[in-house]
């Protein structure tokens, strides 16, 4: 499944890769989802 999510700041994207598992949290803001932080999980 793919999702669409805004990201703020745009930067944290940095930290990941297409295809890494990750964690993250998201707050919802005038009806949509934004990214507020994000990590990669090691397994």
């Amino acid at each position: 499944m793919t999702m669409v999510y805004s990201v703020k700041p745009p930067a944290l994207l940095n930290k990941v890769k297409v295809g890494d598992k990750v964690k993250f949290q998201a707050e919802e803001a005038n009806g949509s989802h934004i990214v507020t932080a994000i990590e990669v999980v090691h397994s």
